[in-house]
Parts: C-alpha cells; structure tokens; sequence
C-alpha cells in the first residue's frame, strides 16, 4: 500500500535512504533526528516510520532494530526525492581521457573493455556492457575465405569496428576466383545495410527473374542466405565481479553472493537485466524486485542504452545491491554511455 509523502515523511525517508546506502545498518529514530537538526523528536520521527512501514517503504529487520528501506522506498527516493547532480570534473576527466586514447587505434571490443573497467572502478560496482551486434549496424566489408576443403568462412565487419565469423559447410567447388568475384558482388549488396537487411536485400534478389543472375551470382546469393540465416547472440562484457564481494549484505549472506555471482556466469540472465535499457531512449533503473530476474531480489540495475547514428548498438550499466548511491552512479552511466555512443561516432 504505497502513497504520496507529506514533507515530513519525504524527509525522513529521504534521510533514511541516505543513511542506509552509507552503513548498511538499519536506521534508528534517534539518527534521523540528529541528520534533520533535531527539528523533529526522536518520539515523532519513530511514528512517522511507523507509517512509512505500513505503506511499504521501509521494513523493520527485528523488533529492537531501526529500519531499512524497502525496493518500494529506494523508487520513490529515485523518482522524487533524489537531488538530480552532473558527474564530477576528475571523473569525467578520466573517461573523456580513455575515449580520447581509445577511440582511433583500440579495436571495438577494447573500447567496450576499457569502457568497462573504467566505469567498475569509477563506481565500486560491477560493470556490463551488452553488445547487440546485429543492432542496425551497417556493413564496412563482407569477406567469404576458404577455410578447409567444404568450408568456407564470412568475415563481416560493422563501421564501428565489430568483427564477425560464420562458418558455411559443404562449399566444396568454389575456386579462389570465384570467391573473388562473389564477395565484390556481395561488397556491392551490402553497402549502407546491416547484416539483418543484407539478408532481406538477398532474399529479395533471390525472388526475381533467375535469368538476370549468371550461375556464380546465383550461388553467391545462396551462400549470402545461408551465411546470414542465424543471427549472433548478444556479446556480453562484465567487470568488477569483485566488488560484489566487498558489500557487507551479501557477504553475511552466502546464498545471496552465491546467486549473484552464478548470474554473472549465464550471458542469457546478464542480457534480460538490461534488456530494458535497449528498448527505451532514457535511463532505466530496475530496483531490487522490479528488475526482470526474479530470483535476484538483491540487486539494482542502472542501465542506458549506447548508439552508433539512429541505431542502439547496445547497454551499458551498473550492477549492485539495492543500496548502492543512485546519486553517483546514475550520471555515471548517463555520461559513460553518451561517450561511447560518440566514441563509435567516430571511428
């Protein structure tokens, strides 16, 4: 049963909030009153507590104990009563430093890595980039290579600098010119389209009059189609695992570390958590029992997604227990992402 805070109420969970996400202890009546003044009595601050409980934004852990918030008081602390900041000088000195040195010479994959590290470090969270690959990407270069006897392998490179390998079986009877002479026919195809819309255009060209297409242009296309059939998966960087270990609520609670961390192993779960981040244009916090992993309760997502032009490339975020300092680690990851979008820009 949640509900709209007078000031008071506001206030106190507010400073509750605050409190928490420093010391992980839950928060008594007499800690608030010092934080706000003494403008309020240790008596009254308890009863307003009261009543923040029974709408559901904090949780008495034990009854000697002060309280904590709940996943519901973290989002109205979000929503409404967290002080909006820009990220500081030194920090934003150091990542436009990385992109800078990153942006012409590293390759695509370690400017994500670097990106990475930066920000886990940054933040003292665990920091993940998904990387949709097939996210409207268009085409610098298709290259078919002989790779043993019956197979042949397609080398497809994105203008941001991506890198991927497909492996066709059963090519046996291309010769090396022929392989010539298809990949400038598919160069030709290809130019200023995804990988996804490289296959429409394909299967496109298939459909008309065969006898416009000599036989090796027909067998391009078909090895176009087949080369194209399967999209990839996501890529999924993570880092600063460690910094999981030093928060104080998972390390009391072994089954808590132990799911988070096994989490960290399936690329599959990674990706749902930030899957909202590549549907929506702002910034997405998932906190606590909102985010999309039910068996993770324990942890908030802050995520936003990365762009090259029009297309969203893919997410970067953040990931930590429910107390992390939402004040500090949202503008991080607005202005992370906004900064790999132009580091992509401009390779």
């Amino acid at each position: 049963m949640n509900g709209v805070l007078d000031d008071r109420g506001a206030q106190v969970l507010r400073h509750v909030v605050e409190d928490y996400i420093e010391t992980a202890e839950p928060v008594g009546s007499r800690t608030i009153s010092k934080k706000m003044g003494q403008q309020l009595s240790p008596a009254t601050i308890r009863n307003i507590m009261a009543d923040l409980e029974e709408m559901g934004y904090l949780v008495q852990p034990h009854t000697s104990a002060g309280r904590v918030p709940t996943s519901s008081g973290f989002r109205y602390y979000v929503d409404y009563l967290l002080a909006r900041r820009r990220l500081a000088r030194p920090e934003r000195d150091q990542l436009q430093r990385m992109a800078a040195g990153e942006a012409g010479s590293a390759s695509a994959d370690e400017v994500v890595r670097q990106f990475s590290r930066l920000l886990s470090s940054l933040s003292r969270q665990a920091c993940v980039v998904v990387v949709s690959r097939l996210s409207s990407q268009p085409l610098r270069s298709l290259n078919l290579l002989r790779a043993g006897v019956d197979r042949i392998l397609l080398v497809s490179v994105t203008q941001a600098g991506w890198v991927e390998h497909r492996l066709i079986e059963g090519e046996r009877d291309l010769s090396a010119d022929d392989l010539v002479k298809i990949n400038a026919y598919l160069n030709e195809l290809a130019a200023g389209l995804s990988l996804p819309q490289m296959r429409v255009k394909i299967l496109q060209e298939m459909k008309k009059e065969k006898a416009r297409y000599d036989r090796l242009m027909q067998r391009a296309l078909l090895l176009g189609a087949r080369a194209l059939d399967e999209g990839s998966p996501a890529e999924v960087y993570v880092e600063g695992r460690a910094n999981i270990l030093d928060k104080p609520e998972f390390v009391e609670d072994v089954q808590k570390l132990k799911r988070i961390l096994r989490a960290f192993e399936e690329k599959s779960i990674i990706v749902r958590l930030l899957d909202r981040a590549l549907e929506e244009e702002a910034i997405q916090v998932s906190i606590g029992t909102e985010n999309p992993v039910e068996s993770l309760p324990d942890i908030s997502v802050v995520a936003s997604g990365y762009r090259l032009g029009e297309a969203t490339m893919g997410s970067i975020g953040l990931i930590g227990p429910v107390r992390m300092d939402y004040s500090h680690v949202i503008p991080l990851v607005e202005y992370s992402a906004r900064l790999l979008s132009s580091v992509f820009e401009h390779r």
